[in-house]
């Protein structure tokens, strides 16, 4: 069976790699330094998409965005003008579902399969062969592609037999992932604002009820003087964007995923095109008036004084767990409402930049058709909240995605009582959205 693969950039050239010992390979992309690299592994090359199409019998492309893919499809010279009946299309674009199923709907007409599978994870990830697959598409097109899947890493997961559904999964996760990321720097400038160090916040957030990837991630790589990530803020901003869309498409609030959007875009309008999402650190740091490579630096010796580093860090400790929760809880609910079954999300998104411990708790509740109970009151948790607001106004510091956990948070007070489980919050969700969180028809393939 011969492979081809178009799209020879960061992320396609690194999964690409893994198919040259093991698979015939012909390869095609705009970069010739990238083709030639490949020919000298023992890749072929092809011209154009036509040639590539007419001698494989499986494509597979990663590109920036889903008009590239189409572009490369039906374009001049592209997939279209050499592909045949029986053959396969994988596209491993983060891209937008809807489109996606409207490629695979033309390539039908032409009896050729299409299967999506987007990628979740870092460059170093993908080169090492651990990062996150999310597959979906028909039976016929997940057993001719599952093998070089498989080639490429050990954590594949399909998550329907609805083509797009791939792509909208890796949506989920990637805005559940930014609320993560924007509340933890938020927080953490706030902490270093106050008279914290970067190290004592990080070691509090992983020894408690706060930890996610960000806070595993993110915040020890920065401690170790090293980047988590190479990845492109725009085309996270364009993900963002896509996830705040399946918002609207379906009716679904997406309050934190929003307000982590807006604080990206500004990084971006500011920075340019260039930006790396690691990039977060200088566009927080800069609103919040902090230096996270030198937090010696952020606060003076009356503002350590003055402030209870227990009750602080407490603080800081149950306002980003809650905004896991909610982020969550948002961004699940959406994922339902599209059509996405909790019990593939519960394997996809605790694998990868999407987990927490309040994500483990929901998911793994609600996918198993249990309500959840988290154990914490409504009460409570609006305290921790409150006084991260009025901290972020004593030193001048944008709490803008832990008040929007916050006025969350108020509204469920006024509708269910400040002394109910913060797990009720699954219920209002459940309200808004008009969807229940843990009835789901049919089963993951």
């Amino acid at each position: 069976m011969k492979v081809g693969y178009i799209g020879l950039g960061a992320m396609g050239g690194s999964l690409a790699r893994h198919l040259v010992n093991s698979h015939e390979l012909m390869v095609c992309d705009l970069n010739k330094r990238a083709v030639t690299d490949f020919v000298e592994m023992g890749a072929t090359a092809a011209s154009t998409g036509a040639e590539l199409a007419h001698a494989c019998d499986i494509v597979m492309l990663c590109l920036p965005r889903t008009s590239n893919v189409r572009e490369a499809i039906f374009g001049s010279g592209g997939l279209q003008d050499g592909i045949t009946a029986g053959k396969l299309v994988v596209d491993q674009t983060s891209g937008v579902p809807r489109e996606t199923a409207e490629i695979a709907q033309r390539l039908e007409k032409l009896g050729v399969l299409m299967l999506d599978a987007p990628v979740s994870g870092g460059i170093p990830a993908a080169q090492a062969g651990a990062v996150s697959i999310i597959a979906s598409g028909s039976d016929a097109a997940w057993e001719m592609a599952a093998p070089l899947l498989n080639a490429m890493t050990s954590k594949v997961f399909r998550c329907s037999d609805r083509i797009g559904d791939g792509q909208a999964l890796k949506l989920v996760n990637n805005a559940m992932g930014a609320g993560y990321r924007m509340v933890v720097l938020e927080l953490a400038a706030l902490g270093l604002k106050a008279g914290l160090s970067l190290g004592e916040i990080t070691e509090r957030l992983n020894a408690g009820d706060g930890a996610n990837f960000t806070t595993k991630k993110m915040l020890v790589a920065k401690l170790e003087g090293k980047a988590s990530t190479d990845f492109s803020l725009a085309l996270m901003v364009k993900d963002l964007n896509e996830a705040l869309e399946l918002g609207l498409q379906t009716g679904s609030p997406m309050h934190i995923t929003s307000a982590a959007r807006n604080i990206m875009q500004v990084g971006l309008n500011t920075l340019g095109g260039g930006a790396r999402l690691e990039d977060v650190f200088r566009i927080v740091g800069s609103l919040a008036g902090v230096d996270f490579d030198h937090d010696d630096a952020a606060s003076d010796v009356a503002a350590m004084a003055e402030t209870d580093r227990s009750s602080v860090l407490a603080s800081i400790e149950s306002a980003v767990d809650a905004c896991n929760h909610i982020a969550t809880i948002e961004c699940v609910a959406m994922g339902i409402k599209y059509g996405l079954m909790t019990k593939p999300m519960n394997e996809v998104l605790n694998s990868g930049s999407a987990w927490s411990l309040a994500s483990e708790r929901v998911l793994g509740s609600i996918s198993h058709g249990k309500p959840y109970r988290a154990g914490k009151t409504i009460e409570r948790t609006i305290e921790a909240l409150r006084n991260v607001a009025r901290l972020s106004a004593k030193y001048g510091v944008p709490a803008i995605v832990s008040n929007a956990v916050l006025a969350t948070f108020e509204s469920a007070s006024n509708e269910f009582g400040h002394q109910s489980d913060i797990g009720v919050m699954v219920s209002g969700f459940e309200r808004a959205k008009g969807q229940s969180l843990r009835l789901e028809s049919g089963s993951p393939k």
